[in-house]
């Protein structure tokens, strides 16, 4: 099992915990701009470097990018990132506004379509540059949210658009029973369609909410054995400032 970890907060009091991972593994760096990525990608390298990064982009004004972004945002962002002249893996952080700049909701709620498309074609696109997407996106809890998530534009179909699907599978945040059994039932639904489906774990430290409960080494043991035995290869893990020797020792078993 190949096991990564997403970075929201690339801070070198973060990166210091990349010293715990011996094993092959990408890490993906939230930044500002691309320029940004490169400085935490070599502070990185200058901690561990036996590891490959992955640029997490965060949008000025927007932070998550969806079809409520603000369509500057999205342009601004496709066009920096189709000037770039090297392989490049990028995570597309698909979350609506639910936290971050709420009022985007309202702002931008007649560009939807119009940003939809904005998407649509950088998907088609980006692998005539040499880029290669990683979507972070929420589990289908019933059947039927796949096509709301389409519909909504924070979802896209892999055997369309060519890109690697990584379901947020972040059990921390599953108090209830009930949700947590239908989230589980949601994985196994998307993997029956995407056999080359990926979970995002955790989380094992705080986000952009400030307040996610964390996960113990031991439910995290317990998610990357669900995790293999769906035989879904790629993990990557929220988030790689929470890392410590108890969650390692739980990883290595696993890896």
């Amino acid at each position: 099992m190949n096991i990564n970890f997403f970075e929201e907060y690339p801070t070198l009091e973060n990166l210091e915990k990349a010293r715990l991972i011996d094993f092959n593994s990408t890490i993906f760096l939230a930044a500002n701009s691309f320029a940004e990525y490169k400085e935490k990608q070599k502070l990185l390298a200058s901690i561990n470097p036996n590891l490959s990064t992955a640029y997490w982009p965060i949008l000025p004004n927007s932070y998550w990018i969806s079809p409520f972004s603000n369509k500057k945002d999205l342009r601004d962002f496709i066009k920096e990132i189709f000037s770039i002249d090297e392989p490049l893996t990028i995570l597309i952080d698909l979350e609506l506004p639910l936290v971050k700049h709420k009022e985007l909701y309202f702002k931008n709620f007649f560009s939807v379509c119009r940003n939809k498309k904005i998407l649509k074609d950088f998907f088609k696109e980006a692998s005539s540059h040499n880029i290669k997407i990683v979507t972070a996106e929420y589990p289908p809890f019933f059947i039927g949210f796949g096509f709301i998530y389409r519909l909504l534009g924070i979802s896209f179909g892999v055997k369309k658009y060519k890109h690697t699907q990584c379901i947020m599978y972040y059990t921390s945040m599953f108090s209830n029973k009930i949700i947590s059994k239908l989230t589980k039932i949601g994985v196994l639904r998307a993997k029956k369609h995407n056999s080359d489906l990926q979970l995002g774990l955790g989380a094992i430290a705080t986000g952009v909410l400030g307040d996610e409960p964390i996960l113990s080494p031991l439910s995290l043991e317990k998610d990357l054995e669900f995790a293999k035995k769906q035989n879904i290869s790629k993990v990557t893990i929220f988030r790689l400032g929470g890392l410590n020797e108890e969650y390692i020792e739980k990883i290595k078993n696993l890896v």
